[in-house]
């Protein structure tokens, strides 16, 4: 079988039990597919008792180098040329922006009391990593976040520490939602070492 994109033969591992799993980036015009993203992080170690001081999230900064904050990974072909994108129904940020917040107020973050804090996040990095397999491949998507405290009081740091989230999915096919539920999983892993990192938690935790 011969790719569209090219006159080189292409070898097409589900003749062989397997995949491709660089087909999940694969395209020959530039093309945006949507996908659906939602954050539904899991809290395991909320405080105990109610938060000693107060926190406000502020919004969630993106540095990725994307000019349009809604694509969540480019498309490459197999020669690594962009042919495309998938696109969130939303800025990535905005999305893991409310994941944040539902996480931290199931944690019992979310109180009006004691020492005002702001918490700052900055999106750095999405990446994946494809290994491919016989009868199935890997995609290990990986999502990299800056935190920051601030005390709204004098307006200076107190902690800072930074990330990084994955999730590891076998599979036979890949699609672009299969792509958005990988990074999915890895901002929720992120969230979750926030919250369950001590310090963090010392700020807030009677």
């Amino acid at each position: 079988m011969y790719s569209k994109c090219s006159n080189h033969p292409v070898q097409v591992f589900q003749f062989l039990g397997g995949i491709l799993m660089a087909g999940l980036l694969t395209g020959c015009a530039w093309t945006q597919t949507p996908v659906n993203m939602t954050l539904v992080p899991k809290i395991d170690q909320p405080l105990k008792d109610s938060s000693k001081a107060a926190l406000k999230v502020a919004p969630v900064a993106d540095t990725r180098s994307v000019a349009d904050k809604s694509v969540l990974i480019q498309k490459q072909n197999a020669y690594g040329n962009t042919t495309g994108a998938y696109v969130t129904q939303k800025p990535v940020a905005e999305i893991f922006s409310d994941g944040l917040k539902t996480a931290l107020k199931q944690g019992g973050f979310e109180t009006t009391n004691g020492t005002q804090y702001v918490l700052g996040s900055t999106i750095q990095g999405f990446d994946t990593q494809i290994i491919e397999g016989f009868w199935q491949g890997t995609l290990i998507a990986k999502v990299t976040v800056r935190f920051e405290l601030v005390n709204q009081t004098n307006q200076l740091p107190v902690w800072h520490d930074t990330y990084t989230g994955q999730n590891r999915v076998q599979a036979a096919f890949g699609t672009g939602q299969l792509v958005a539920d990988s990074f999915s999983r890895a901002s929720e892993d992120v969230i979750q070492q926030l919250i369950n990192d001590r310090t963090f938690r010392s700020y807030f935790s009677p």
